[in-house]
């Protein structure tokens, strides 16, 4: 559950196209993950999987246009 919310986090941002929403939902992931562990119990492996659904994400994004494109042009 914790990379598809990650994932779709990155695709999302990515939609925006705007690169500050992008860094900033990058740097929410590990920031939301500090605040977790002072208040609980939080792994390492946790933040891993959000970081690489948040990227799985954003290549899906380009992977999907590039797809589109690729179609626009046939």
């Amino acid at each position: 559950m914790l990379f598809l919310t990650a994932t779709t986090i990155g695709l999302l941002a990515g939609m925006t196209r705007s690169l500050a929403s992008i860094i900033a939902a990058a740097l929410l992931i590990p920031v939301v993950f500090f605040v977790a562990a002072l208040f609980g119990a939080t792994s390492i492996l946790g933040l891993l999987i959000a970081i690489l659904g948040f990227n799985f994400g954003l290549i899906n994004l380009v992977v999907a246009a590039a797809f589109i494109q690729s179609f626009r042009h046939a």
